[in-house]
Order: structure tokens, then C-alpha cells, then sequence
């Protein structure tokens, strides 16, 4: 997709990346498309970003396929295939505090 054409969103709008936020209904009835970016915005000391697979979303487990972390707390991530992407925090105050995000592209 001509990068023209592609979405941008703010992971969790206003509340960012941060713990306490229901992520489904952030994510619900939204169409993620192949270029679309996602920008993350979070405490860069205290909060992380990881693409895991399903197995690690459901257990909160940190078998990592990419981690993200900027010193900046801001993570810009592209989707660049279709099919399903999760995303959880490492962090201490991470994935069992709800900072887990599922989505669809297509």
C-alpha cells in the first residue's frame, strides 16, 4: 500500500501505551491494513513494546520475536504483512497489568 494511503494510530489514543487500559475495544472494529503504522507512547523507563507470538500473548511469557524500546517512550512500528500481530510489555508493570494488544491485518 502507497504509504499515502496507510493509517497512522495512537496505540490506546490519549492513554498511550500504559497499564489499566482494555486494548481489545481500542482495537475493536478498526481495519488494520499491510502498511499501516502503529506508534506506541509509553514511560520509557518503566514500559516496553514486544512482538511475541499467540502462545506468548495468552501466557504473558516473554518469548520475544522483536522487542521495541526507545529511550524517547515513543515506538513506531509498521505492519508490513497481513495476518495476526501481538504485542506485549516485558516490563514489571507489563502484560499482566493488561498491556497486550491482538490485532488483524489485511
Amino acid at each position: 500500500m502507497p504509504r499515502s494511503l496507510a493509517n497512522e494510530y495512537v496505540v490506546g489514543d490519549k492513554r498511550g501505551w500504559s497499564p489499566g487500559v482494555d486494548y481489545h475495544p481500542w482495537a475493536y472494529g478498526k481495519s488494520f491494513r499491510v502498511g499501516d503504522v502503529l506508534h506506541f507512547f509509553y514511560a520509557p523507563k518503566v514500559i516496553d513494546v514486544a512482538s511475541v507470538d499467540i502462545s506468548s500473548y495468552a501466557l504473558c511469557d516473554s518469548n520475544i520475536k522483536t522487542f521495541y524500546k526507545d529511550n524517547s517512550g515513543q515506538t513506531s512500528i509498521t505492519l508490513d504483512k497481513s495476518g495476526p500481530y501481538y504485542f506485549i510489555s516485558t516490563s514489571k508493570q507489563g502484560c499482566f497489568e493488561g498491556l497486550k494488544l491482538e490485532l488483524h491485518v489485511i
